[in-house]
């Protein structure tokens, strides 16, 4: 019995277009449709070549463009799956939970440590914790998008403002707002790391590949910091977008002598 494909392909061999082109638009419509999701398989090679009636050379030309192009993904024994797509448009502040729903995906994190204890000196000032019985959480997630790792998170955050791990939830952003403390504005930074032996072990990335590290803090009501954050994502996996502005000449605080 023959595998179906799990979306319609057509391809038509007396178009201009290359038959590999045909199919890679082909893939690209089923994702922009929605018919396929990130993190679902793409039939394997095998099964394109019997149903479309191509060459296998045809078929691994296209999905190497889709891989190269960062729209799907391949996990060694796993195979090929539709990637996912974090994209955010600066300065908009949106959780993570948040950015993942807004490109169609589903957001679950996986629980790498969780520790209560006394503040560093720089968090002590970071956070305003004046009293010497004041402690931090620190808590590290493995931020996943319909089951595909795309970051490894470590967040930072007074102590008062979290109960119990179970009480975190899949958002920690909602965790604030419900203790009376929401991310109102926040401050980000973007740097270039490379992973070492845990990281890439964590985000089935090679060692010492680069990845993208964002470091933010946020701040609640009355400018108070709530949160900070450190967060390695895998480049292929996030869209950072950002709008600017060129000043006017009104705006220049030189004199122009």
């Amino acid at each position: 019995m023959k595998a179906e494909l799990p979306f319609e392909i057509t391809i038509d061999d007396t178009r201009a277009m290359p038959i590999y082109l045909q199919l890679t638009a082909a893939i690209k419509t089923a994702i922009k449709d929605g018919r396929l999701q990130p993190g679902d398989i793409i039939p394997s090679e095998r099964v394109l070549v019997e149903q479309l009636r191509i060459a296998r050379g045809t078929v691994r030309k296209a999905l190497q463009h889709l891989l190269e192009e960062g729209i799907l993904v391949r996990n060694q024994g796993s195979g090929t799956f539709v990637a996912p797509h974090v994209r955010q448009s600066l300065p908009f502040l949106e959780s993570f939970s948040e950015m993942a729903e807004a490109t169609g995906g589903k957001a679950n994190s996986l629980l790498i440590a969780f520790e209560r204890r006394q503040p560093t000196r720089d968090e002590q000032t970071l956070f305003q914790l004046t009293s010497p019985r004041a402690e931090v959480v620190e808590l590290s997630r493995l931020r996943k998008i319909n089951g595909i790792a795309v970051s490894l998170q470590t967040a930072i955050v007074p102590a008062e403002l979290l109960g119990p791990i179970e009480d975190i939830g899949e958002s920690l952003y909602l965790c604030l707002e419900k203790k009376g403390a929401p991310v109102t504005r926040a401050v980000q930074h973007f740097s270039a790391a490379i992973a070492d032996e845990a990281l890439a072990r964590h985000l089935s990335i090679g060692r010492n590949e680069p990845v993208l590290l964002v470091t933010r803090t946020g701040f609640s009501h009355d400018d108070r910091p709530v949160e900070h954050t450190r967060t390695w994502c895998v480049n292929e996996y996030y869209d950072f977008t950002i709008e600017l502005h060129r000043k006017s000449r009104g705006e220049d605080s030189s004199d122009g002598n």
